[in-house]
C-alpha cells in the first residue's frame, strides 16, 4: 500500500516531531498543505515541565487545538519508555491514555529499543491506530524486528539528521537502501532531506516518503525564534560541530555557547537556544544539510517543493 493511501494524505511529507519546536499551528499548516503534521508530547509549550498532570493536559489541549485548525489527518509522537530512565515510564501510561481517549488515528512511536515498547505498540494497534515507528539508532536488524512486531511503517534516520544522533553513525545513503531491500512495509527516509533533489534521492533508494525536521524549523509557521531561524539560514554545513551530551551526541551550530566549550548540561536544554533564541546559553541542533536551506519559507512552499518528487 502506498504511504499516501495508508495515511490518507496527498503527499508523503511528514513533519518531524521536534522537541519544543512543534505546535498545533505548525502541524495543522503541514497537514493543510497536503503532508502529515505531527505533535510531540510538549507541543505548543513555552515553559519547562510543570509535572505529569500539566504535561498531559497541555498535550490533550494541543491535540484539540490542531483539530480546530485542520480537518486533515495529523499524527502524534509517542515516546516509548527507556530502560533505566524512570521518568519515561511515569509519562508513558498517562500520555498513551490521552492518545486513546482523543482517538488519534496515526501515532509515531520512537525509542531506543522497540522490544521494550512492544506492549505499548500492541495496545495502539488493538485500538486501530496506524503505527509508524522510528528507532533512535536504526539498523537493518531492528527494522526487521519492528516489522515483525506489526508496525505499519518505519522511519529510518541517517546520521545527517538533527537532534540526538544514532549511535551507529550510518548515513541515510548507506542505511536506507539496506532497509528497503529487506522489509515489505513502507519506509520513510529521514536525515539530510531538505530539498527536491534530496527527496528524489530518497525515493530512488526505495523510500515511500520523507520525514523532515530542520527545513520545517525555518518556516514562518515554526515556533522557533526568528533569530534561530536566521542562524540556520545563514550557517554553512562545514561550520556545524558535534558535541557530546548526557543524552547522546548532537550536531549543533557553533554558537557562542558552543565556542565557550559548554556542554548541554551547562548551556541548558534545547528550548533555550531554539525556542527562546538565547544563543549565549542555548544550543541550535540541526541537520547536516542545514547549509543548503538558504531562506525562510512558508510551510506550503516547502511541502509543494517536496511533493513533486512523489508525483
Amino acid at each position: 500500500m502506498k504511504l499516501q493511501s495508508l495515511l490518507a494524505i496527498e503527499t508523503p511529507v511528514i513533519q518531524a516531531s521536534m522537541v519544543w519546536l512543534n505546535s498545533a499551528e505548525l502541524a495543522a499548516a503541514v497537514s493543510n498543505a497536503g503532508g502529515l503534521g505531527v505533535l510531540g508530547p510538549n507541543a505548543g509549550r513555552q515553559v519547562a515541565n510543570g509535572g505529569i498532570v500539566a504535561t498531559v493536559e497541555a498535550f490533550r489541549q494541543e491535540i484539540r487545538k490542531t483539530r480546530s485548525l485542520t480537518d486533515k489527518p495529523f499524527a502524534v509522537n509517542y515516546l516509548l519508555p527507556i530502560e533505566g530512565v524512570d521518568i519515561s515510564f511515569k509519562y508513558a501510561e498517562p500520555l498513551l491514555e490521552v492518545i486513546l481517549q482523543e482517538k488519534i488515528n496515526i501515532v509515531i512511536t520512537s525509542g531506543k529499543d522497540i522490544t521494550k515498547g512492544e506492549a505499548y505498540i500492541r495496545r495502539l494497534k488493538e485500538a486501530g491506530v496506524i503505527v509508524i515507528h522510528r528507532e533512535i539508532s536504526p539498523t537493518v536488524e531492528n527494522s526487521i524486528m519492528a516489522e515483525n512486531i506489526g508496525v505499519d511503517a518505519l522511519i529510518v534516520t541517517g546520521h545527517e539528521a538533527g537532534g540526538h544522533l544514532s549511535e551507529h553513525r550510518i548515513s541515510t545513503l548507506v542505511l536506507l537502501p539496506q532497509v528497503t531491500d529487506v522489509v515489505k512495509i513502507p519506509v520513510i527516509a529521514a536525515g539530510g532531506i531538505y530539498n527536491l533533489k534530496t527527496a528524489k534521492a530518497a525515493m530512488a533508494m526505495g523510500a515511500a516518503g520523507i520525514y523532515v525536521g530542520t527545513r520545517f524549523i525555518t518556516t514562518f509557521e515554526s515556533p522557533a525564534s526568528l533569530n534561530t531561524k536566521q542562524a540556520i539560514v545563514d550557517v554553512q554545513s562545514e561550520e556545524l560541530v558535534e558535541i557530546n551530551t548526557p543524552a547522546g551526541d548532537i550536531r549543533v551550530i557553533a554558537t557562542e555557547s558552543i565556542r565557550a566549550g559548554r556542554g548541554e548540561s551547562e548551556v541548558g536544554i534545547i528550548k533555550t537556544g531554539m525556542l527562546d533564541g538565547d544563543h549565549h546559553y542555548g544550543v541550535i541542533t540541526v541537520s547536516g544539510a542545514a547549509g543548503g536551506i538558504g531562506k525562510i519559507s512558508s510551510v506550503k512552499e516547502v511541502v509543494c517543493e517536496f511533493s513533486s518528487a512523489f508525483h
